[in-house]
């Protein structure tokens, strides 16, 4: 899991976020909407590459936790944890780079 703090926005929202996410990287990836607990959308790369992001909001900071994972539930039994870490780590630093450099988070 990795964790980002971005400039403090605490009017920035979860649905905000993803499309600033989904304009990014529209036309290479897929950014979907997931209904997990501990995570707000997930960029998509294929079934076997994705990356779910989390906004939080604090009282001083603002920041998106994040990791790799098979969004199929078919492709994560399929992956184990070591080899799947190859597949992620190049789409996780993708995204990463992204949340660092984008405008709308400074």
């Amino acid at each position: 899991m990795a964790v980002t703090t971005i400039a403090h926005k605490p009017d920035l929202t979860k649905e905000q976020a993803q499309e600033i996410f989904r304009k990014h990287f529209e036309g290479k990836y897929s950014v979907q909407k997931v209904s997990r607990p501990f995570r707000d959308f997930i960029v998509v790369k294929n079934a076997f590459v994705g990356v779910d992001i989390k906004l939080q909001q604090g009282s001083n900071e603002t920041k998106f936790v994040y990791s790799g994972l098979a969004p199929n539930p078919l492709a994560r039994l399929l992956l184990g944890g070591l080899i799947a870490f190859v597949f992620w780590r190049s789409l996780t630093n993708e995204v990463r780079e992204f949340i660092e450099s984008a405008p709308e988070f400074k």
